[in-house]
């Protein structure tokens, strides 16, 4: 089984956790791993780019950086290392036709960590499933 996750951008530590300004689903390996100790997990997927982006741009503009990070994580997924873009749709060889990552509307029933950012913090929070987001548990914090 999979283990799901969403990602909320927002503007400030004050926003309540139910209004993300943008929202991210991932289908899987959704589980945080342990920064910098291990290989995989998300907080390794997006902690790096969150800090370079926060050096290079700025992380203010929730909206942007989470479709930025989305575009991010979709190249890793499918291992997009292209320079120049296809001709068509049929030569994009690194287009797996499956992303594992989604826009989303409202918070999903099945996720199992959520990850809360703000411009200069990531919050890592433990989620059972159909329960509200006051009653998730935080149990990480990591600085941008």
């Amino acid at each position: 089984m999979s283990t799901r996750c969403q990602i909320g951008f927002y503007n400030s530590k004050k926003d309540p956790i139910e209004k993300p300004e943008a929202l991210i689903y991932r289908h899987s390996d959704g589980y945080p791993g342990d920064l910098p100790k291990e290989e995989y997990g998300v907080l390794q997927d997006i902690v790096p780019f969150l800090r370079w982006f926060k050096k290079a741009r700025g992380i203010n503009d929730t909206e942007y950086v989470a479709a930025r990070l989305l575009q991010w994580l979709c190249n890793q997924y499918d291992g997009f290392v292209q320079t120049t873009a296809p001709r068509s749709f049929e030569e994009d060889k690194a287009f797996t036709g499956t992303i594992g990552h989604g826009i989303c509307k409202e918070f999903h029933g099945d996720i199992e960590y959520f990850y809360r950012i703000y411009p200069d913090v990531v919050e890592v929070y433990n989620v059972k499933w159909d329960s509200k987001p006051k009653t998730w548990k935080k149990i990480q914090t990591i600085k941008l």
